[in-house]
């Protein structure tokens, strides 16, 4: 089976743009490696409805991102990375800073297969807006906050906190996913 890497961050923390550049450094003809880069269902729900779920929403775009992640996890080659942007987790870890409701918490964390590496973004880039879907720097982390205190302590997987420039976290994470 692919290996699979599990983007966690907040909004704006370089999660769409490291799972762009990953995809583009590995699939080269050098590297007999294919990428698949699991869409966000979060970013499509706002697109579609033009505004942010509601709290009875989110189970059901937890799941969506879950199946999404299953689907390309089943379809993709062993030579290969599943790039998941973002991870189911961050569903649950959204539904209880904007929601206070854990109720995806558990599920989450149950779910998250032991041997996916744990990509987390670091808030140490600049923040830009991007329509709906952004709430400012604090927002991004106080989801940070929230990673740190309810999900990594309770992980199980090799997880890789990068930091720095786009080039710079592609490094860190070419240098530990297999």
């Amino acid at each position: 089976m692919a290996s699979t890497a599990l983007l966690l961050g907040g909004e704006c923390t370089g999660k769409t743009a490291l799972a762009q550049a990953l995809a583009l450094s590995l699939e080269n003809p050098i590297t007999p490696l294919s990428v698949s880069v699991v869409p966000e269902a979060l970013r499509d729900f706002t697109l579609r409805t033009n505004r942010p779920p509601l709290q009875h929403e989110q189970e059901e775009i937890w799941k969506q991102q879950s199946q999404l992640l299953l689907a390309a996890k089943l379809t993709s080659t062993e030579a290969g990375l599943v790039v998941c942007d973002p991870a189911p987790l961050m569903t649950a870890v959204y539904s209880v800073q904007y929601f206070d409701d854990d109720s995806l918490l558990s599920r989450a964390l149950e779910t998250t297969d032991p041997g996916d590496v744990i990509v987390v973004c670091s808030p140490d880039i600049p923040w830009e807006p991007d329509g709906i879907q952004r709430d400012g720097p604090q927002a991004r982390q106080r989801t940070h906050e929230l990673l740190e205190a309810l999900i990594l302590p309770r992980l199980h997987n090799e997880v890789i906190v990068v930091s720095g420039s786009l080039n710079e976290r592609l490094a860190q994470v070419m240098s530990q996913v297999p």
